[in-house]
């Protein structure tokens, strides 16, 4: 009986997995893709170089890469080169204040103060003052020395207040500078030049005195959500006074007001930005015969409606810019498109973008004379306006030590202004240019309309942590419709910089610029032309610290001795070496 009932279950066993068997091989085998099969790798990471300010205030990215083309100007005075810093390891030690100063060549003293409130939950503040002196002189082409003295004085203050979903920020700023007009000029004070009206001035009335001083104050204050997550509204709005004046008498009061609403509607957004800018000049009465002033007021309102589409691998805006400007010489109104995509070919390797847009900036009376110190008191200022511009590019990386940019673009614009000396016409007629007119070291303005194509590269290696190294390149393509050159303005810039950190705890930086070579308007030359030859600067920095509170710092500008002109009749100082120290506390 005991076989037989082992027999029975075998059997009952073996049947009952036979038609398991069976219903297994009924079950639908078919699979439907629901969704393409993206392969991924755990462990990667995108490399960015770039550097990234950690605030608690986040806003959408945007993607914007316009090469804006600006006139290569520096200040009147070489700056003091800051301490090379770099992305090393080096434990950084943060202290609420520090005091400064360095001595140069030149006859040059800086100094600095600072105070900064770092351990707070609620505000950041930071205060901070600085000064440079330098009483050298400088030989001109006619191999003339003269004094080129300048003092340079700004003090600022920054001030962050954080609330549970919002932050206050409020910036103040004065700078004031004081230098003179020690350019080189053909115009002579017992000579005679006509006026417009038809009547003859002795040159004495159009030499201008030496010394020049300029005020500057400004302030603003902006108020930003914090909101962290991309699926709801963020916003910043600012608004900003400024105030201007200069010995020669003429001062200019500015406001603005501005702001930016993007709302995210899934994967689409609605951008908008706007703002208003107002600047009035008041001048004083006619100074001299070199002088002609007239009251100036400006207003530009502008306003940027656009839609983001946000891909997998790609982005889109689509929008018009939109502005009216209403000025005491004409009232205008401009109407842009405003398109740019970006698409990932390659996700952390390659990124193509391009589009079209333009835009329309608002010269006032202070800008100008920022960019160009030696400019004459009654310049005419005008807005300028890049109607169709069409830019396209590529960005990426090589490997995880070597990332790349570089992008072109074509803009058609309207009164861009360029820097050319103002002149006189001598009362004698003469064959040779040289006795038919003479001009001033103070510098006029011209206006022209044109296109300008600009192609730029930019290429980062760093093989290691405490290494790094930059090659930069940039061509601009000048076609004016009237002037002969685009004065001023160089064809070809390129450069190699470099930051190591050599040992430890002692910082150096060096590099090479080169800026082509640009041109001059001269009307004692024939062909009216004077060219500016290019120049190679060669500068190395380096920085010690010597401990938490205590570090080193040297630099040494222009090592290759270059004579370099940035203005024509005004040469830069040559070889400048500068050394200092800090202290923290």
């Amino acid at each position: 009986m005991r076989y037989i009932q082992i027999l029975t279950v075998c059997i009952a066993v073996a049947i009952l997995g036979k038609n398991g068997v069976a219903a297994q091989e009924k079950i639908n085998q078919d699979v439907k893709v629901v969704k393409e099969y993206n392969p991924t790798i755990s462990d990667a990471y995108k490399v960015n170089y770039m550097p990234v300010l950690a605030d608690s205030t986040t806003f959408n990215p945007r993607f914007n890469y316009r090469i804006i083309s600006t006139s290569v100007t520096t200040d009147y005075q070489p700056a003091p080169i800051a301490p090379a810093r770099i992305n090393a390891s080096r434990k950084e030690y943060l202290h609420k204040s520090f005091i400064k100063g360095g001595v140069g060549n030149y006859s040059t003293l800086l100094a600095g103060l600072g105070f900064n409130v770092l351990a707070n939950e609620k505000f950041v503040l930071g205060l901070n003052a600085n000064h440079v002196s330098s009483l050298g002189n400088i030989t001109l082409e006619d191999d003339n020395t003269v004094d080129a003295p300048f003092h340079d004085t700004d003090v600022k203050a920054n001030f962050k207040h954080f609330f549970d979903d919002k932050t206050l920020r409020v910036d103040m700023a004065f700078v004031h500078n004081v230098f003179q007009y020690y350019g080189y000029q053909t115009l002579t004070a017992d000579g005679a030049y006509w006026l417009p009206d038809g009547t003859l001035t002795s040159g004495a009335g159009f030499i201008p005195d030496a010394d020049q001083r300029f005020s500057n104050f400004t302030t603003s204050i902006g108020l930003s959500n914090n909101e962290t997550d991309d699926g709801k509204m963020q916003y910043d709005t600012e608004a900003g006074f400024s105030a201007f004046g200069n010995l020669t008498g003429v001062s200019q009061l500015g406001f603005k007001v501005g702001g930016q609403l993007y709302q995210p509607i899934n994967n689409l957004g609605f951008n908008l930005e706007g703002g208003i800018e107002s600047y009035k000049t008041s001048v004083p009465d006619s100074i001299g015969p070199m002088y002609s002033f007239n009251d100036r007021s400006q207003l530009l309102l502008r306003l940027n409606p656009s839609l983001n589409f946000n891909f997998d691998r790609a982005k889109l805006k689509v929008g018009i810019q939109i502005a009216g400007l209403i000025d005491t010489e004409a009232d205008k109104f401009y109407l842009t498109p405003d398109v740019m995509g970006e698409f990932t070919v390659v996700e952390g390797i390659a990124t193509i973008y391009g589009g079209v847009n333009g835009r329309v900036r608002a010269n006032d009376y202070t800008s100008m004379l920022n960019e160009n110190a030696f400019a004459s008191a009654d310049i005419n200022v005008r807005s300028s306006v890049v109607g169709l511009n069409l830019l396209a590019g590529i960005k990426g990386n090589f490997s995880a030590s070597t990332s790349f940019s570089a992008g072109l673009e074509y803009g058609i614009f309207n009164d861009e202004h360029f820097w050319v000396n103002k002149t006189y016409a001598t009362h004698t007629l003469a064959a040779d240019a040289v006795s038919a007119e003479h001009y001033s070291n103070q510098f006029d303005v011209v206006y022209d309309d044109g296109a300008l194509l600009t192609v730029k590269g930019a290429l980062l290696y760093k093989p290691k942590q405490t290494m790094e190294f930059l090659f930069s390149g940039a061509y601009y393509g000048w076609n004016l419709d009237s002037e002969q050159k685009a004065w001023h303005q160089p064809e070809v810039e390129l450069g190699i910089e470099s930051h190591l950190n050599v040992i430890d705890n002692l910082y150096a930086s060096a590099g090479i610029k080169y800026l082509g070579e640009r041109w001059a308007y001269d009307v004692t030359h024939e062909s009216q032309i004077k060219e500016l030859e290019g120049v190679v600067d060669v500068n190395v920095g380096a920085e010690y610290y010597f401990s938490k509170q205590w570090s080193f710092w040297a630099s040494m500008n222009n090592i290759a001795v270059a004579k370099y002109y940035q203005w024509n009749g005004y040469p830069m100082q040559g070889l400048n070496a500068r050394a200092g120290i800090i202290f923290s506390f």
